[in-house]
């Protein structure tokens, strides 16, 4: 399997002087982002299309921050769809999620 998450530079920089500091961000991503993908979903459920935005919006930040540059695309490209074309959302939720999930266990690796 493809790794998909790769510690930035600046992160591991921080990490050779605090490494638990390192490690709460990291916990803090996985929480919040685990929290924002679920209301993201209740969300396109409820065809709230500024929340679905806003949710991929707030994710995408916190993935560019942390390496998770597969989370960080689809996060943009729901931006993006949010606006012109539900039809692909759900795929691309999904998508989202297995990603989210597959960085997480590269997190805990």
């Amino acid at each position: 399997m493809a790794v998909s998450w790769v510690l930035p530079e600046e992160l591991r920089q921080l990490a050779d002087s605090d490494e638990g500091l390192v490690e709460e961000v990291l916990a803090v991503f996985r929480s919040d982002t685990s929290d924002r993908i679920a209301k993201l979903g209740a969300a396109l459920d409820r065809g709230d299309r500024i929340v679905v935005k806003n949710q991929a919006h707030a994710i995408k930040g916190s993935a560019g921050q942390v390496g998770a540059s597969g989370v960080f695309a689809l996060c943009r490209e729901i931006e993006i769809q949010a606006a012109s074309d539900g039809a692909a959302l759900k795929d691309l939720v999904t998508q989202l999620e297995a990603a989210f999930a597959a960085v997480c266990r590269d997190m805990s690796a």
